[in-house]
């Protein structure tokens, strides 16, 4: 009899090992597919004023290596100690059948909660940015 509750508890805990095993508890997408690179800005268009509360949209041009690079995301840096963004785009590890530059757009969204004065930096080199002087009412 003991032996019998012995091998019932030892298969339940192989069970319950071999399910946890087998969960992915990563909940990040797949990229080993792609590259992630930096891009540049080459235009910032939006308002220059705003209203506490208001929402904010900018549209940001960006150049890209060839027409398959697409914007991935925006990362923070810092221009000689000011905060600014950095564009991050996506390419296909698999290449590009084009190798032409291209540019490509995004938008900035953003809801300021207090008045001011505000500036919006964007990377449009190593070492210079696109900024965007914003005053809240």
């Amino acid at each position: 009899m003991k032996k019998i509750k012995l091998q019932s508890i030892a298969v339940v805990l192989m069970l319950v090992t071999f399910l946890s095993s087998c969960s992915s508890d990563n909940n990040t997408p797949d990229t080993s597919d792609v590259i992630f690179k930096s891009s540049f800005a080459t235009d910032v268009n939006g308002p220059t004023t705003g209203k506490v509360n208001q929402e904010l949209t900018y549209v940001i041009s960006f150049e890209v290596e060839n027409s398959c690079g697409e914007f991935q995301r925006f990362t923070d840096v810092e221009f000689k100690k000011e905060p600014g963004f950095q564009i991050e785009a996506k390419y296909p590890k698999a290449g590009c059948e084009s190798s032409t530059p291209t540019i490509k757009r995004t938008t900035y969204k953003i809801t300021p909660t207090l008045k001011g004065t505000y500036y919006l930096r964007i990377a449009k080199s190593d070492s210079e940015y696109i900024e965007t002087k914003v005053v809240i009412d």
